[in-house]
């Protein structure tokens, strides 16, 4: 299978995704599912597949008052209206400053920038809390939106956005979430927007990354997939080794992302 997809595999895709949410959702004796909506591509593929999946399905969209654009969350709103789910709007920006307020940063020796990316852990980190919160209150299973190309990536917060019971789109690279986007039918202008985690004024992916999904997705799909060298992953797209060494350092930095925590064994 290439990084192009025919409508059969999607279609295929679709089938197997749906029936695992709806088995794990019967298995664990739940009463539903509950996943974080942002009015980006990811997280609305999943309520799609999920809102087809169970008759329970519960949508929390999160914003950062201030920061998050209104086009997102009204996108978001929208989608869940459309697809008939039920959906709540709760601005983390209560629970995120006390945190600013009240930690000692002063006992700590980190630079702007750092100080940026930690507040932006934080801020994932919330939404986590509020999902599992939801998820044991109501007797739910909470649904990841992360995709093959994050996962391998290291591109998330440990227990933050990582956090979940399930990766539906899991195993899909972004450019096929894209495309997957299109054969379900959401939404032209959420397909369009440029990716972002929204953490941070002005971020998106790709420039945080410094460079794009396509570029990225053909990489790790030579390297994962066919098993090709670094060397021969650089020839093959003409594109500078050095490039190709950095991706690759990322993905074995962030190898504990994917991992469980290391037990300490005694026995």
């Amino acid at each position: 299978m290439g990084l192009k997809l025919t409508k059969e595999q999607m279609r295929k895709f679709r089938r197997i995704i749906e029936k695992r949410i709806a088995e794990i959702v019967r298995e664990s004796k739940s009463k539903g599912v509950v996943l974080g909506v942002s009015g980006g591509i990811d997280s609305s593929v999943v309520l799609k597949l999920a809102s087809e999946s169970v008759d329970d399905v519960y949508a929390l969209i999160m914003p950062e008052r201030g920061l998050t654009k209104r086009r997102d969350v009204e996108d978001a709103i929208n989608l869940s209206r459309e697809l008939n789910v039920m959906y709540e709007v709760i601005e983390i920006n209560p629970i995120l400053n006390s945190i600013i307020n009240e930690f000692p940063w002063n006992k700590f020796d980190t630079d702007e920038i750092g100080k940026i990316v930690s507040i932006g852990n934080v801020k994932a980190r919330i939404r986590m809390i509020l999902l599992y919160l939801v998820a044991n209150i109501d007797n739910r299973i909470v649904l990841g939106t992360g995709n093959k190309t994050e996962m391998l990536l290291g591109y998330g917060t440990k227990h933050g956005d990582l956090a979940c019971d399930i990766k539906p789109i899991g195993d899909l690279y972004k450019t096929q979430v894209m495309q997957f986007a299109e054969f379900l039918g959401i939404p032209r202008g959420i397909i369009e927007k440029e990716p972002s985690a929204g953490l941070w004024e002005g971020q998106t992916d790709e420039k945080e990354l410094g460079i794009s999904y396509e570029i990225i997705d053909r990489i790790l799909y030579m390297i994962f997939e066919k098993n090709y060298e670094i060397e021969e992953v650089s020839d093959e797209l003409e594109i500078p080794i050095d490039l190709v060494k950095n991706l690759d350092e990322r993905i074995k930095r962030n190898e504990h992302k994917r991992e469980l925590p290391t037990t300490v064994k005694l026995f």
